[in-house]
Formats: C-alpha cells, structure tokens, sequence
C-alpha cells in the first residue's frame, strides 16, 4: 500500500494530478469522504487480490477524528491500494506533494496561475485581460477554471473587452462592501445601498443580503468561539463550508494588509440575533417582491439591523 497526502488548498491542481495518476497507473478512482469511511474495509475485503487495480481518494481527510484517521491508515496498510489522502496541512515530511495557491492579497501570482491556466486550455490572452478576469472573479480556483472553460468556448483571445463581455462578475466588490457594511453597523450602508440603486437589481441585492447572513449563521455554527483566528484556520473552515476565503476571513475578522481592519462578527453576533435577522429577511424578500416602495424596505431593514445589534429593540 502507498499513501499520497495532497496538501494545500488548489482543488483544481489536486483534481488534476488524480485524474493523472489514474491514466498513468490505469487505475479505476473510488472517492472517499468521511461520511463514506465505513466502506473502506468493505472495499478492502471485496477487492481482495485487484485492489492494485484501484485508487482510494479520501477528499476530506481533515475533517476526520484523529482516531479515525489512524484508523483509515491502518486499514489502508493492510491493503494494495494506492491511496491519496487530500488535506491542507503541509505539516507532514515525508509522501506530500504540496498544492498551495497564492494568498488572495497576492495578485501578481494569482495572474500568473491565471495565465497558465489559460495557456492549459490553448487560450490567448493580454496582461489587461488576465488582471481584469482576476478582478472579476477573485482567488478561487473552481470559480477560475469555470470560467476559462466559458472562454474556451468562446475561442477568442481573453482582453478586457472579452471578460467583460464573457466572465460572470463573482467579486461585485461594492455589494460585498454593502453587506459587510451592513453587518459590521456601518451606517455607510445606507449610502452603499443609495449608489447601488442605480444600477443593480434590488431583488438580486436581497438575495445577496439573505446569503451573506446565512453564511455568518454558518461560520457560527462552524467555528470556535476566539478573539483571532489563524489563516490556517480560516482557509480550513472556507473550504469546508465551501464559503469564499476572503469572505470568511472577513467574518472572522481577519485584517489583509493595507486594507480596513475587518470584525470579528463571532464576538458580536448570536444565534438568537441571526435567526431574528434571517426572519425579517424572509419578510424583506416578499415586501421587494410586492411593494413599490423595495428601497425604502432595505433602509428600514438595515435600521433594524442596527437597532437589535445596539439593544435598541
């Protein structure tokens, strides 16, 4: 038996490199998640003298209990199963291939793995095109590869026009600005959500609203209650929540260099108050959906917000 750790946190690259190995070695994958771990003595027992034939991925193999990742190991060693194991820890010595992306304040290296992405997928492209694509779509790599599939399609070489006419714009910089303004008590909020109203759907911006919240009720449930939080920490909780990294970071208050300090919203927020905010959201989404008046409901919401943060209600 041979076991692989993928560390890092490129799930496309750790994609990729599987999907090899398996063409290489001509091996059949079965993918493995901790919600899936009893059947490894199934297949071990099963598979018996082919299991040189098969790949084991264990794609979640972070979110084991330690003992059950001892367990795993040891019944992986008493079988001829190649086994890969994806984490994010780059702690280990030995059988690691790291998969590491840039940090998502390091622009320069996201536009070069961009550019090669792109390149992978035959596609020209111009630097302008490459840091617009960024802009818009941000340091996320299944988001990355989505969209280079789009222009693949599309065939044509990738510049600022293209993007813009082509890639989905994920980041909507000031939308994010919006719902952390609201969330954070920031009365700028109200004059974000002014400017906003000229150009953006406000049923959209609803359902951007409710989703911010819902993901705060998430990161809430997930985390440990701390007045900091490493960015291990946070990469680890992004991933397993499946919430963009830098939106969690911000949750979490993690500060970005010469960027605006962010709050820690677990030290201010409760459940009781999510599950109040998540209400009145429901009925926010009906009133925008009914009345004329939808931006005049958004401000009074946000006073809400405000008002059950301070203990005014």
């Amino acid at each position: 038996m041979a076991v692989i750790f993928l560390s890092g946190d490129a799930r496309v690259l750790k994609d990729e490199y599987v999907e090899a190995l398996c063409r290489k070695k001509m091996l059949k994958k079965i993918k493995i998640s901790l919600e899936e771990s009893k059947r490894i003595p199934e297949l071990v027992s099963q598979m018996g003298l082919f299991s040189k034939d098969f790949l084991i991925d264990v794609v979640d193999f972070d979110e084991w209990k330690k003992v059950d990742q001892k367990e795993l190991l040891q019944q992986l060693s008493s079988s001829n199963f190649l086994a890969v194991l994806r984490t994010f820890s780059t702690s280990r010595k030995t059988d690691v291939i790291d998969f590491s992306l840039p940090k998502p304040w390091e622009k320069e290296k996201w536009i070069e793995y961009i550019s090669k992405r792109f390149e992978k997928s035959s596609l020209e492209y111009n630097y302008e095109g490459v840091e617009k694509f960024f802009d818009f779509v941000g340091a996320d790599d299944l988001l990355i590869e989505r969209e280079t599939e789009k222009l693949a399609c599309i065939g044509e070489k990738v510049t600022p026009d293209i993007v813009s006419l082509a890639v989905c714009n994920y980041s909507k910089i000031q939308m994010e600005e919006f719902c952390f303004a609201v969330s954070t008590l920031n009365r700028h909020a109200h004059y974000l959500l002014h400017d906003m109203s000229f150009y953006t759907e406000i049923v959209a911006l609803v359902n951007v609203l409710s989703k911010h919240f819902v993901d705060l009720y998430r990161i809430l449930s997930a985390v440990e209650k701390r007045d900091s939080y490493s960015w291990m920490y946070i990469k680890n909780i992004s991933q397993k929540l499946n919430i963009p990294v830098v939106k969690s970071a911000k949750f979490l208050g993690f500060s970005f260099k010469n960027q605006p300090s962010s709050i820690n919203h677990v030290k201010i927020y409760s459940f009781e108050k999510l599950r109040i905010i998540l209400r009145q959201l429901q009925y926010l989404d009906r009133e925008v959906k009914s009345s004329e008046y939808r931006l005049i409901a958004i401000h009074v919401f946000i006073d809400f917000v405000f008002r059950l943060m301070e203990g005014e209600t």
